[in-house]
């Protein structure tokens, strides 16, 4: 009987997201698991530009750019792992997406771990902390 059979991975383009992500894949590939690489980009944002006139900072070229780079991605994995790599774009605030999506379904959640300054750590928290607090199922955290 397999342990997990749906893997969710937040990816959000690094190193250590990269080296989750193949994590992810050996795991599916031992249990017989799927694998959906989620990335996150903020939304589009209102903001107040010169004169005070309102001004939408559109990051739908970010999310195209980040989809692109997920699908080859997806394929690069799926083909050297022999598993079924899916993905997707979200957006919003990276770990409150992640802990929406593993609520649907998935039975471990695989993240890559930052090395924060602890200035940034207070300012921003950590997608993994905020994960590996609030997630109700399984959760690795990869170096």
């Amino acid at each position: 009987m397999a342990i997990y059979k749906s893997i969710l991975v937040g990816f959000d383009g690094s190193e250590q997201s990269l080296r989750a992500a193949r994590r992810a894949c050996e795991l599916a590939r031992l249990h017989g698991a799927s694998v959906h690489l989620a990335t996150v980009v903020p939304p589009s944002t209102v903001i107040l530009g010169e004169l005070m006139t309102p001004e939408v900072l559109d990051t739908s070229p970010l999310a195209e750019a980040a989809r692109e780079r997920l699908r080859e991605i997806a394929s690069r994995l799926s083909s050297e792992y022999g598993v079924t790599v899916t993905y997707e774009v979200y957006q919003g605030d990276p770990g409150e997406v992640l802990l929406e999506l593993v609520e649907s379904g998935y039975d471990l959640v695989v993240v890559g771990r930052r090395s924060l300054s602890r200035l940034e750590r207070m300012l921003m928290g950590s997608v993994a902390r905020k994960v590996v607090e609030r997630s109700p199922r399984d959760v690795l955290v990869v170096p």
